[in-house]
């Protein structure tokens, strides 16, 4: 029995070239939707970020508008009249010669205006 081993006529070769061309671009396609996820994400992450901010912004300045009305209400005139009654506030009358001044006080020329602003003491 002479049998001899000859290789089939029709033989399915592999194209490694094809192969690595097809993975390649999947390859490139999933890096690429991984990349658009990930940004997507954190597109989304930076959006709550900003949301809460502006939810503590808010928060705060209403607050601060609650303060605000809260010094105006302390610092309006009944109230510290009341806080003087109340002898909480020392009110002394302060006397003339306990004020200071810081420019001379100002003289009428001879037609009778005042000078506002001067540069020396003669009259022109």
């Amino acid at each position: 029995m002479n049998i001899s081993i000859q290789p089939p006529a029709h033989n399915n070769p592999v194209h490694l070239g094809k192969i690595l061309r097809i993975s390649f671009l999947i390859t490139l396609l999933l890096a690429i939707g991984l990349g658009f996820v990930y940004l997507k994400n954190r597109q989304f992450g930076l959006g709550e970020q900003i949301r809460q901010t502006e939810r503590e912004i808010r928060q705060v300045r209403s607050e601060n508008e609650v303060l605000l009305a809260r010094l105006a209400g302390l610092s309006s005139r009944p109230a510290l009249q009341k806080r003087i009654a109340d002898g909480f506030i020392a009110v002394v009358q302060i006397s003339s010669d306990k004020i200071a001044r810081l420019t001379p006080p100002a003289q009428a020329v001879d037609d009778g205006g005042l000078r506002t602003v001067f540069n020396d003491s003669r009259p022109q």
